[in-house]
């Protein structure tokens, strides 16, 4: 009886690591083809003069002497 038992283990372990492994969760919605030098993705949106400023000003207050 516990051959039994260790064989369904086994081969539950087994069906389970397959079915896991073709999920394809993590490709969905992510570049797979690149082209050097060329960004693929999304494009920024742009800022305005007054976010600039504040990003500069921020970025200015940060420096070190």
């Amino acid at each position: 009886m516990f051959k039994i038992n260790k064989v369904f283990l086994i081969i539950s372990i087994l069906i389970s690591s397959l079915l896991l492994s073709s999920c394809k969760e993590s490709e969905q919605g992510r570049i797979l083809n690149y082209k050097k030098g060329v960004y693929l993705g999304k494009t920024d949106n742009t800022l305005s003069k007054d976010q600039v400023y504040n990003l500069k000003m921020h970025t200015s207050r940060q420096r070190s002497y």
